[in-house]
């Protein structure tokens, strides 16, 4: 008869307990009412013999948050699981929490315990669970407001209608689901401070989302839509950032962007715009339109930091433009100005360009990060001046700009782009009266150029 491998034979000695990855698993943020992300925990038997776990079962039993598989099976508690020497288990956990009327978070807890040949051992289940206001696919009422008190949760979209308003109120934080957009039709009015900066970005808050660019749809301004402003906000791992599409017969800005940050922009869908069809990739994108921009910071975008296309009005102040490609190969500037854009149908619109821009930084990782495209065709007037540029156009060597100079941010891979101590663009803007920068720090008579001020301490 062959003989049984040891690391099949039971050992029945009390000393023989479990090690487990983690002493406490644990779920950062989870909305009441909806499942959470899986996490992993792994139970390892390092005994040269296997071992009968004779009971794994959650403390609060069936009144419990928490949803535990083992060997696939999903139940409150297991029994007799043989675990070979050497071998390990894997176990999912999983929670979902009952709303509890809080616009605070609050925490909620249990054990896993389990009981191997009498040694009892437990694993603590940590939640923090927090209520929120969920919107699904829906028209909003004329002048909403969003505040600070809860999180809203965007699925399927949410649309302010023309003639309607949405403000969102300083602090507020705004998660939107794969594949859904704010689109807006009217005004919207973002207002954050310096203080209590608006979150509007994705709804999976696992690590590996923490940066992750095409989460989520974006902000889409359509054609009708006017007076909108993005104050003190932090815009993320979106398709679009911001996309305006409000072509007009004036000049006065559709939108103004005041300091906000855009970043990781990107995926593999295809927004069917009312003029274009947009592949996902773009911080600002802006068609035949009007918008002013200031101390704000867009970067790691999969086409354009910012692309102001088929002409329109634009001014730029003291904003920090830059990519490094840090999660997609591109090909793209970081910055397009162009009186031009080829449709779907192959046919090109055109339509007179104007931009003014100043104390601002454009920069990454290409040869040429900037690129100016004009037809002859139309009114072109674009004026950059005091600002620090990547580019080969050596025409742009002129009104105090400072060419191919790396401007020595503080640390790219962490998204720092606030400028070390030997950084070119120190005090070498010219004052424009805003008087603080993105992160409400004073500004001296000497700006530095992008939009942040450096503190010397």
């Amino acid at each position: 008869m062959a003989c049984e491998p040891e690391e099949e034979k039971l050992t029945f000695d009390s000393s023989a307990s479990l090690r487990f990855s983690t002493d406490t698993v644990l779920f950062d943020t989870v909305f009441t009412s909806q499942q959470s992300i899986t996490k992993r925990l792994r139970v390892y038997n390092d005994n040269e013999k296997a071992v009968n776990i004779s009971d794994i079962n959650i403390a609060n039993g069936t009144s419990s948050s928490y949803k535990v598989y083992v060997n696939g099976k999903a139940a409150t508690q297991f029994e007799d699981i043989t675990l070979f020497g050497k071998d390990s288990l894997l176990i999912l956990v999983e929670v979902t929490i009952d709303p509890m009327d809080e616009n605070l978070p609050f925490i909620v807890t249990d054990e896993l315990r389990f009981n191997t040949n009498g040694n009892l051992q437990d694993i603590k289940l940590v939640a923090w669970g927090q209520d929120a206001v969920f919107l699904n696919g829906e028209v909003l009422a004329c002048n909403t407001t969003w505040t600070a008190d809860r999180p809203y949760v965007i699925f399927n979209s949410v649309l302010v209608d023309s003639l309607c308003n949405l403000t969102v109120e300083a602090g507020a934080k705004i998660y939107s689901h794969k594949g859904s957009f704010i689109l807006v039709e009217g005004t919207l009015e973002v207002r954050g401070t310096a203080e209590e900066r608006v979150a509007i970005t994705n709804d999976r808050f696992d690590a590996t989302f923490e940066n992750a660019p095409g989460q989520w749809g974006g902000i889409i301004f359509l054609q009708g839509s006017k007076d909108n402003i993005i104050e003190y906000a932090d815009i993320r791992n979106a398709e679009f950032g911001v996309y305006l599409g409000t072509p007009d017969d004036d000049k006065s800005y559709d939108l103004i962007i005041g300091n906000s940050r855009i970043e990781n922009m990107g995926g593999s869908e295809t927004f069917m715009g009312n003029i274009i069809n947009v592949t996902p990739g773009y911080g600002i994108l802006s068609v035949s339109s009007d918008l002013y921009a200031y101390n704000t910071l867009v970067n790691n975008c999969a086409i354009n930091v910012v692309g102001n296309y088929a002409g329109g009005n634009y001014r730029y102040e003291n904003c920090t433009f830059v990519n490094f490609s840090f999660d997609f190969f591109r090909e793209d500037p970081a910055v397009v100005l162009a009186d031009n854009i080829q449709l779907g149908d192959n046919s090109v619109l055109v339509d007179d360009l104007q931009v003014n821009m100043i104390n601002t930084i454009i920069w990454g990782s290409l040869r040429d990060e900037l690129t100016i495209s004009g037809t002859g065709q139309t009114q072109f007037d674009v004026n950059i001046s005091h600002s620090l540029l990547k580019t080969t156009d050596q025409q742009l060597n002129t009104a105090s700009n400072i060419l191919n100079e790396d401007p020595e941010f503080v640390a790219t891979r962490l998204y720092d782009y606030q400028l070390d101590t030997l950084s070119p663009a120190k005090d070498a803007g010219r004052f424009i009266n805003l008087n603080t920068d993105l992160e409400g720090n004073m500004r001296d008579s000497l700006p530095d150029l992008g939009a942040f001020e450096r503190i010397e301490n």
